[in-house]
C-alpha cells in the first residue's frame, strides 16, 4: 500500500474479517455441493483453511497493526501499566527474584565481577583513598594523639622499669656492702 491510501486499523481487521467469512463460505459451498465427505470432515477441511487464510492475513497485516500501535503503547499504556505494576514488583517480585538469584551470581558472577573490579581498585581507587588519607587532618591528629599516648605508655613502662632497676642496684648495693635499708635512708 502506499502512504496516501494506506488503510487505517478497523478496516484492516474488517477485510480480514470478510475475507475469512468468504473463505470458510466458499469451503462448505465446495463441501456441501461435492457431497464427497462426512460433514466432520469438511468442518475440518474448511477450519483448516480459515487458519491457514488468517495466519496469512495476519503475517501481512501484523507489522502495520505494530507500527500503527507502537506510538500509542509507548506513550500511553506502558507508563500507566509500569506505574501501577512498579510496586508490585518492586515488593514482591525482585526479592523473591534476588533470592533465587543469588546462588547463581554468588557462583558465577562474583567471580567474574571481581576479577574485573579488583585491577580497577588496585589501579584507581586505591591510590586516590591514599592521598585522601594522608592529606587529611583529622587523620594526623589522630595518629599524633595515638603517638603521644604510646609514648606516654613506653616512658611509664621506662620509669617502672628504671624503678625496678634502681631498687635491684640498692638492694645489690646493700647486700654487697653489709648495709642494712634504715642505714641507707639516713
Amino acid at each position: 500500500m502506499s502512504d496516501t491510501t494506506r488503510a487505517s486499523l478497523p478496516e484492516v481487521a474488517l477485510g480480514s474479517a470478510v475475507l475469512a467469512a468468504d473463505t470458510a463460505r466458499d469451503l462448505v459451498k465446495r463441501a456441501a455441493s461435492a457431497g464427497i465427505r462426512s460433514v466432520t470432515d469438511t468442518r475440518d477441511a474448511a477450519l483448516d483453511q480459515v487458519q491457514t487464510r488468517v495466519r496469512m492475513v495476519a503475517r501481512a497485516v501484523a507489522p502495520g497493526v505494530i507500527d500503527e500501535l507502537m506510538p500509542y503503547l509507548t506513550s500511553s499504556v506502558l507508563p500507566r501499566f509500569l506505574d501501577a505494576a512498579l510496586p508490585l514488583i518492586e515488593a514482591k517480585l525482585l526479592p523473591r527474584l534476588m533470592e533465587s538469584a543469588m546462588p547463581l551470581i554468588e557462583a558465577r558472577m562474583m567471580p567474574r565481577l571481581l576479577d574485573a573490579a579488583i585491577p580497577l581498585l588496585r589501579d584507581k581507587v586505591v591510590p586516590i583513598m591514599i592521598k585522601d588519607l594522608t592529606e587529611s587532618e583529622e587523620l594526623r591528629e589522630l595518629i599524633t594523639e595515638q603517638s603521644r599516648d604510646v609514648v606516654a605508655d613506653a616512658a611509664g613502662d621506662l620509669r617502672d622499669s628504671t624503678a625496678a632497676a634502681d631498687d635491684r642496684v640498692e638492694i645489690g648495693f646493700r647486700r654487697l656492702f653489709h648495709l642494712s635499708s634504715s642505714a641507707t635512708a639516713k
